[in-house]
C-alpha cells in the first residue's frame, strides 16, 4: 500500500513540474496487485537463465559445504533455549578473545530465524539461523542501565542471554539477578557483547541506548558464529547446548 501511495505522488510530481514546460493534469490513477508466481516464468529467456543457473550452481556448492555436527537439535524459545544458549555463549567466547573479560552477552530470540538439526551442519544452514547483517558490538553499560535492561527481559519472559548471568523471575519482574556469580552493582560499569541492532534499542531493549561506550567489530554476527563452529570442527567438538539456571521462571 505504501509503494502505491509512492507512486501516485510520483506521477504527481511528475506531471506538475514546472520547468517552463506545459502542465498536464492527473485525472485518474489505476494499481492492481500481479502475483509474481510460475506463470511469468513460461516464456524463459534462454541467456538470463543460463546466468542464473551458473550463479545458482555456485551459490549451492559453497552453501551446502559441511563445517560441523550438532549433536542434539537445537531450537529457541522463551524463557531461554538450546540455540540462544548457544548463541550467546559462542558470542560471550569469541568476543573475549578480542575485547578482553566480558560480563555478559544478549541475543533476542528474534534474531534466530530458524532449528539447527541434528547431524551434519553447513555454512547454508548459519546462514538461515543468522540471516540478517547484525554485527557484533562492545558495550559498556551504567549497573542501572542494565537493571532496567533486566527489567524489560523479566517483563518479557527471557531473551537469549549468557551462561554468565542467573535471572530468576517471578510474576513476569526480577526476583534475584547475578552476573558473573555476584549480585548486580548499580554503581558498576558492565561490558556487553551484542548486535548493533538491539544496541540502537531496537526490539524494545532502550537500556542499552544508555551505554558509555559503544566499540564495533564490523564483523557480522553471522561471521563469528561460523568460525566459531570451524573452531569447533578443528578441536573435533560437536556443537552442543544445555538447558541451565540461566533463566528461572517462577510463577
Amino acid at each position: 500500500m505504501k509503494k502505491v501511495k509512492l507512486l501516485r505522488w510520483l506521477i504527481i510530481a511528475c506531471c506538475l513540474s514546472a520547468n517552463g514546460q506545459e502542465r498536464y493534469v492527473v485525472k485518474s490513477i489505476e494499481s492492481s496487485r500481479v502475483e509474481m508466481d510460475s506463470v511469468w516464468d513460461a516464456k524463459v529467456h534462454p541467456e538470463m537463465a543460463a546466468l542464473v543457473a551458473s550463479y545458482k550452481t555456485q551459490l549451492d556448492a559453497r552453501m551446502n559445504t559441511p563445517i560441523g555436527v550438532a549433536a542434539q537439535t537445537l531450537q529457541k524459545g522463551f524463557p531461554q533455549s538450546l540455540l540462544s544458549n548457544f548463541t550467546a555463549d559462542a558470542m560471550l567466547q569469541t568476543a573475549e578473545a578480542v575485547w578482553g573479560n566480558i560480563d555478559f552477552s544478549i541475543m533476542n530470540m528474534g534474531g534466530l530465524r530458524s532449528t539447527l538439526n541434528r547431524g551434519t551442519i553447513t555454512l547454508g544452514n548459519l546462514y538461515e539461523i543468522y540471516p540478517f547483517e547484525n554485527r557484533m558490538v562492545l558495550l559498556e553499560l551504567p549497573g542501572k542501565a542494565v537493571k532496567e535492561l533486566f527489567d524489560f527481559i523479566a517483563l518479557h519472559g527471557g531473551q537469549g542471554l549468557s551462561g554468565t548471568v542467573s535471572l530468576v523471575i517471578k510474576k513476569r519482574a526480577v526476583e534475584s539477578l547475578k552476573i558473573g556469580g555476584k549480585p548486580l552493582d548499580e554503581n558498576k560499569t558492565y561490558r556487553i557483547v551484542t548486535i548493533d541492532y538491539l544496541a540502537e534499542g531496537n526490539d524494545g531493549m532502550v537500556a542499552l541506548r544508555q551505554a558509555t561506550k559503544t566499540e564495533d567489530s564490523n564483523r557480522q554476527l553471522r561471521e563469528w558464529m561460523i568460525e566459531y563452529v570451524k573452531t569447533l570442527t578443528t578441536n573435533n567438538t560437536e556443537i552442543n547446548a544445555t538447558i541451565d539456571n540461566r533463566i528461572t521462571v517462577h510463577h
